[in-house]
C-alpha cells in the first residue's frame, strides 16, 4: 500500500467514525447495564446484556448517521466539514448504512427480548422523529431525552423475569438520565455559534438540571427501592460520582469560553457514563461497575480522536 493510499484510507475511515460519532457509543452500553440491574434486581445474564448493548449501540450509531443525512441543508451552511456535505461520504451510502444499523439494532433487541419489541419500535420512532425535528427548541430536546431513557427501559424488560421489571426502581435511574440529556441539549443549543460563549442563564439552568440528574438515583436508596450498598461499593460510588462532577465542571468551563462549546458538550456526554458507573455501584453490581468505568475512560479516549458533537 502506498503512502497516498494509506492516507486516503485513513481519511475515509475517520470520516465514517465522525459520521457514527463512535466516541459516544460506550454511553449507550452503560445505560443498558444500569437499566438491566435496576429493573431486574440482579446481575443479568451476559448473553442478554450483550445483545441489548449491541442493539443499543447499533441504534445509537444508526441514529447519528441519519442525523447527518437529514441535516445536509443546514450543515452546508453551518458545518461544511461534516462527512456527507464535504463529500467524504456519499449521501446514498450514508442512508443505506444508517438504515442498516437501525435494522440491525432492532433485530438484536428482538432476539434479546420479544416483549421489549414495542419499546424498541418506540425508540426507533423517537430516533427518526428527533432527526426530523431536533432543530425545534421543544421537540428536539424532549425526543432526545426520550431516546436516552428508553435504552435502560428496554434492557430492564429484556432482563427481568417474564419481562416485568421493577418500574419504581427503574424510574429512579431512567428519568434522571432523561433529565441529564435535556441538560445537555439545552447546553448544546449554541455550540454551532462558536464565536461566542454560552449565555449565562441557559448554562445555569442546564447545570442545575445536570447536578440534580447526577444525584437523583440516590432516591432509590433513600426510598428503599434498592438494597443498601455493600462496603466495597460505597467508595466506588464516591469516586465515580466525584469524577462525574469533575467532568460536568470541566464541560461547564469549556462552554463558558468562546469556541470551546463542542468540547464542553462532549465532556457532559462522557459524564453520562460516569454517572452510570456510580449508579451501578449504588445498585451493588460491582462486576459491572468496572466495565462501566472502562466505558467512561474509553469514551474520553475516543473523544480525543473522533469528535462526538
Amino acid at each position: 500500500m502506498t503512502g497516498a493510499t494509506a492516507t486516503s484510507s485513513s481519511g475515509a475511515l475517520g470520516a465514517w467514525m465522525r459520521l457514527l460519532r463512535i466516541s459516544n457509543a460506550p454511553t449507550a452500553v452503560t445505560g443498558v447495564m444500569v437499566g438491566a440491574v435496576a429493573g431486574a434486581g440482579l446481575v443479568p445474564k451476559p448473553a442478554t446484556i450483550a445483545l441489548c448493548a449491541a442493539g443499543s449501540v447499533l441504534l445509537y450509531t444508526g441514529g447519528m448517521v441519519m442525523n447527518d443525512y437529514f441535516d445536509q441543508p443546514i450543515d452546508r451552511v453551518e458545518r461544511p466539514g461534516r462527512p456527507i456535505v464535504s463529500g467524504q461520504v456519499h449521501e446514498s451510502a450514508a442512508l443505506l448504512f444508517g438504515m442498516s444499523l437501525l435494522t440491525g439494532g432492532v433485530l438484536a433487541l428482538l432476539v434479546a427480548s420479544a416483549p421489549a419489541l414495542p419499546w424498541t419500535l418506540l425508540l426507533v420512532s423517537s430516533i427518526l422523529a428527533y432527526n426530523l425535528l431536533h432543530r425545534s427548541a421543544l421537540a428536539g430536546p424532549a425526543l432526545m431525552a426520550c431516546c436516552r431513557a428508553l435504552v435502560p427501559v428496554i434492557a430492564a424488560i429484556a432482563c427481568a423475569p417474564e419481562g416485568r421489571p421493577n418500574w419504581m426502581a427503574l424510574g429512579y435511574f431512567a428519568l434522571p438520565l432523561a433529565l441529564q440529556t435535556l441538560a445537555i441539549s439545552i447546553a448544546a443549543r449554541h455550540e454551532v455559534a462558536s464565536h461566542a460563549p454560552a449565555s449565562l442563564p441557559r448554562m445555569a439552568i442546564a447545570s442545575a438540571m445536570a447536578g440534580v440528574a447526577a444525584l437523583a438515583p440516590l432516591g432509590a436508596l433513600a426510598m428503599r427501592e434498592v438494597p443498601p450498598m455493600s462496603a466495597r461499593c460505597v467508595p466506588l460510588y464516591l469516586v465515580a460520582i466525584a469524577f462525574a462532577g469533575w467532568l460536568l465542571l470541566r464541560g461547564l468551563r469549556a462552554m463558558s469560553q468562546a469556541g470551546r462549546a463542542p468540547k464542553g458538550v462532549m465532556s457532559w456526554i462522557a459524564a453520562i457514563a460516569a454517572i452510570d458507573t456510580a449508579s451501578l455501584a449504588l445498585l451493588d453490581a460491582e462486576p459491572l461497575v468496572w466495565i462501566a468505568a472502562a466505558a467512561t475512560l474509553l469514551t474520553l479516549a475516543l473523544q480525543r480522536r473522533v469528535a462526538g458533537s
